[in-house]
């Protein structure tokens, strides 16, 4: 992730957690509820203050809270002592297992990685899912411009773009849609993937 990203959430955890408690990504889990695998091994993928891993695991789901902001982390740990979370980041995560997830859900991170990032990003996602697991991303829209917004960088993401570089890393795309929230007056996109097996050579 960007790294004057990561600062602006370890100075700012508190604050952000104060707001994020507050704010809940009603599509993404009418989505999580459409097409996570039932009872799978999920990962939260820049989980923040642990908000979303609560609420996966509050379903029935394993979660494993991943976040490159050790203040954030903090603050999820405070929270929710009985989820585990641990850091790592995108584009890499270095810290864990291929195929090992049944579900991965990357909500509002993806915008925060540069255009190099993410194409590296969509690789690692997938990899830490299972065949036949599903992703979901959803990530905030720029009005096609990259520009930072109170320290963070928003990236301007070519949505087809992000789709082909998925569907080239071997995953297939089940669903895609924007959704704008009015009361906020943002754009999200959200798309829905899952791992298909490897080509045989």
């Amino acid at each position: 992730m960007d790294d004057q990203t990561i600062s602006v959430y370890d100075s700012s955890a508190e604050q952000i957690a104060a707001l994020h408690k507050t704010l809940v990504p009603a599509r993404v889990y009418q989505l999580i509820n459409q097409f996570f695998v039932k009872n799978g091994v999920c990962a939260d993928v820049g989980c923040g203050i642990g908000r979303d891993s609560s609420w996966l695991s509050e379903q029935g789901y394993s979660v494993t809270g991943i976040d490159a902001s050790e203040g954030m982390l903090q603050q999820a740990r405070g929270f929710y002592p009985n989820i585990s979370f641990v850091r790592d980041s995108l584009p890499l995560l270095e810290r864990q297992t291929d195929s090992f997830f049944v579900n991965v859900l990357c909500s509002a991170v993806i915008m925060h990685l540069t255009e190099d990032q993410i194409a590296c990003a969509v690789v690692n996602l997938v990899r830490i899912a299972t065949v036949g697991g599903i992703i979901i991303v959803s990530f905030r829209g720029t009005n096609s411009k990259d520009r930072r917004e109170n320290g963070k960088l928003y990236s301007a993401i070519e949505v087809d773009k992000l789709v082909s570089l998925f569907v080239q890393s071997e995953t297939m795309l089940l669903h895609r849609e924007i959704d704008y929230q009015e009361d906020r007056r943002v754009e999200w996109t959200n798309i829905v993937l899952k791992k298909l097996p490897l080509l045989a050579v």
